[in-house]
């Protein structure tokens, strides 16, 4: 068994692309798959806060210092998965050596079925051997210019490492970004669509809760979303919902997180 390895990656940050990065894992964790999230933005980690990992003293960091064997540092996550975080010190990034990842992703690689690593936002030498030792380039992007021109620069920069984007993630958008502003969008970027996820209150709350929306809200709409892209990625066709239990369970989680607010929401004057 040799994994596939999916490169998680932005050209801006604020994209949403480690939250993307933790619930695509969980997604394909959920469809029985061994699946392995590594959070390879050695300088600005987030998963490991995300998951309630944050306190480990030993992580990727330790690991390319040559302080700690990489089994010895995977953690236990929902649905199975399994989660290599990264140390949030400024120290222990100082210490890392990170031309050691490519080494980290090879041992691993023969253990899992899916692995899916998170890379710091932008163009750097950890999101460039990230891109290069990978099978596919996923890129998420939010409905704004300056994401979707970075993002833009970012598909050209993967083909400069000889590899082909497999398609964006349209994140947090809202009503205005309906399909006829979608085809546009991928027309420009001359790039597919893989998923398009809504602007959704349970985003937040799922990460105050340090738990992956898919686990915490399966039936919100960004979770249907990110399940039905697991699937595709796994080859796998999923139902949708039927009338009944399954949308009961989704209008009740709608009812359920109307009435929060997204944090820092300004207030109508």
């Amino acid at each position: 068994m040799a994994a596939k390895i999916y490169t998680i990656t932005s050209g801006k940050g604020g994209t949403g692309k480690s939250m993307f990065a933790v619930n695509l894992a969980a997604a394909l964790a959920g469809l029985a798959k061994k699946t392995l999230l590594i959070d390879a933005d050695l300088g600005m980690a987030n998963i490991g806060l995300m998951l309630g990992l944050e306190n480990n003293k030993i992580t990727l960091h330790e690991v390319l210092a040559d302080e700690a064997n990489v089994t010895d540092t995977l953690c236990d996550g929902p649905n199975g998965l399994k989660i290599l975080p990264c140390g949030i010190s400024l120290q222990g990034f100082k210490k890392a050596d990170p031309s050691k990842l490519k080494d980290v992703i090879s041992e691993m690689a023969p253990n899992f079925e899916f692995i899916i690593i998170d890379t710091p936002t932008g163009m750097n030498h950890i999101t460039a051997t990230c891109i290069e030792l990978c099978n596919e380039v996923l890129l998420v992007l939010t409905p704004e210019m300056t994401a979707i021109a970075d993002g833009s620069k970012m598909k050209t920069i993967a083909a400069l490492l000889g590899k082909e984007v497999t398609g964006m993630v349209l994140n947090r958008t809202v009503p205005v970004h309906d399909e006829q502003y979608r085809e546009k969008l991928a027309k420009s970027l001359d790039m597919k669509i893989l998923e398009v996820l809504p602007e959704d209150v349970s985003v937040p709350n799922s990460i105050t809760g340090k738990s992956p929306v898919v686990t915490k809200y399966p039936y919100s709409e960004i979770s249907i979303a990110m399940n039905r892209l697991g699937a595709a990625l796994c080859g796998i066709k999923i139902p949708e919902l039927e009338e009944g239990k399954g949308q009961k369970k989704q209008k009740t989680e709608k009812a359920r997180l109307s009435g929060a607010k997204l944090p820092f929401s300004q207030s109508k004057k």
